[in-house]
């Protein structure tokens, strides 16, 4: 069975639910599997790697092993006994699955008490497993396995690894336009630095097939300018000088919509919730004044429409429930006497109301970051009502300079009356 990679949302909307719910309860046997095998496999301080490997992926395939192993690596990411090779390749591998998130939970749960040490070795034999597999279906040039090819319309480059000193590469230009494999002018690099050389590499490849396109065109890049549009007739970009009513046309047919949407799109990278009542009103006027500036797509120039209107835009979202706009992003050690922000669906949905977000952590193994699945104790701001609640339901700890004046009071009363309460009776 194919692996889901959508939303839960995608899913609803697109007919899938049944492919997402049975992808993600093969995922949860996958979990188990793996968490058993390890157990079943771990005797007298010797964990069989090679046979977890070959009972996980004979049952659920490689793909669905190594997501799973992928996703708990990363929910370790801050464990130091995790080799760094094997975080560095569960981020990228996660980077194709727009459902990460959600599955990780699954991970976690059937994965969570596996010994990170062994799940480490298992992953690391997963990895190679599939690595030497693949590898008889790649070329090899000289000792060279070929790892990248980059096509243009008049020529092909390669770039490969040398498979004894997996820290040399070279790039090729394949004088072969008949399908075959015919590499000449390579450039080395085999230096001391094995990443260096990698970087330089890619860097390398890539830079030879755009001078090969480059050598084959000729044309002059056009940049935008006032009273012009530039768009592209019969496969030639072409600009066209514009009068002031048929600019002020095509703004109003495309232009506004074009920059509307790309302000939406820079407010969603900066943790802002377009979805807000009011926001549609702020980036209409944004836009306006974009327009009345004659601004021509600097990213840089969007960014400074947000600046000047964030106050507005903070103002929305403070009366609206909190997001992630409002975490403290730095590096913090404890969580005890910092606000904290319960995430949105822990509420009951008559309850869902920002006064109910905030909570003040006070004690418990959940106050300290690194260590996940743990509970806060603490209580809530708004009513004063005490509880203990599981660290993965709070988006993290509130930014100091948006706390509201209220939960700061809130804070200060409570830290106060704890003070009273340790003071020694006369």
């Amino acid at each position: 069975m194919d692996i889901y990679k959508n939303t839960l949302a995608h899913a609803k909307e697109n007919g899938e639910i049944e492919q997402y719910r049975a992808s993600m309860k093969m995922n949860e046997e996958c979990g188990l599997f793996i968490h058993r095998s390890i157990g079943d496999n771990f005797r007298n301080n010797f964990l069989d790697v090679k046979k977890i490997t070959a009972e996980v992926t004979e049952k659920f395939g490689f793909e669905r092993a190594m997501l799973m192993l992928a996703l708990r690596v990363n929910s370790l990411e801050w464990d130091g006994r995790i080799d760094k090779a094997n975080k560095e390749w569960a981020s990228k591998f996660l980077a194709d699955y727009p459902n990460a998130e959600a599955m990780k939970k699954v991970a976690d749960s059937t994965l969570g008490t596996t010994h990170p040490v062994l799940l480490d070795s298992v992953a690391e034999e997963v990895r190679f497993t599939f690595r030497e597999r693949n590898k008889d279906n790649q070329q090899v040039v000289e000792g060279y396995r070929i790892i990248q090819t980059v096509k243009t319309p008049t020529a092909e480059f390669l770039l490969g690894q040398n498979k004894n000193m997996p820290s040399h590469y070279v790039t090729w230009y394949n004088s072969d336009h008949n399908g075959g494999l015919s590499p000449v002018w390579g450039h080395y690099y085999t230096s001391t630095d094995s990443e260096n050389n990698r970087i330089s590499a890619y860097r390398d490849l890539l830079s030879r097939a755009l001078s090969d396109v480059n050598e084959h065109s000729a044309f002059e890049e056009l940049k935008p300018q006032a009273g012009s549009i530039i768009r592209i007739v019969n496969g030639e970009t072409m600009r066209f000088e514009l009068t002031d009513e048929e600019c002020d046309g095509v703004w109003n047919m495309v232009e506004q919509q074009n920059v509307e949407e790309h302000f939406k799109e820079l407010l969603c990278e900066n943790g802002y919730d377009i979805t807000l009542p009011g926001m549609d009103r702020i980036i209409t006027e944004m836009a306006d004044k974009y327009r009345d500036d004659f601004g021509y797509g600097n990213d840089d120039e969007f960014e400074a429409y947000i600046s000047e209107r964030e106050d507005d835009i903070v103002e929305l979202a403070n009366t609206a429930l909190y997001g992630n706009v409002f975490v403290d992003r730095s590096n913090i050690s404890d969580y005890a006497g910092r606000v904290m922000i319960l995430r949105p669906e822990y509420l009951k949905p008559d309850m869902r109301i920002p006064e109910n977000q905030l909570f003040l952590a006070q004690l418990g193994t959940g106050c300290d970051p690194k260590k996940c699945g743990s509970q806060i104790i603490g209580v809530f701001l708004y009513d004063r009502e005490a509880a203990a609640i599981h660290s993965d339901n709070f988006l993290g700890a509130m930014r100091e300079e948006c706390i509201p004046t209220w939960a700061r009071e809130a804070r200060e009363d409570i830290a106060a009356e704890e003070s009273n309460d340790e003071q020694p009776e006369m």
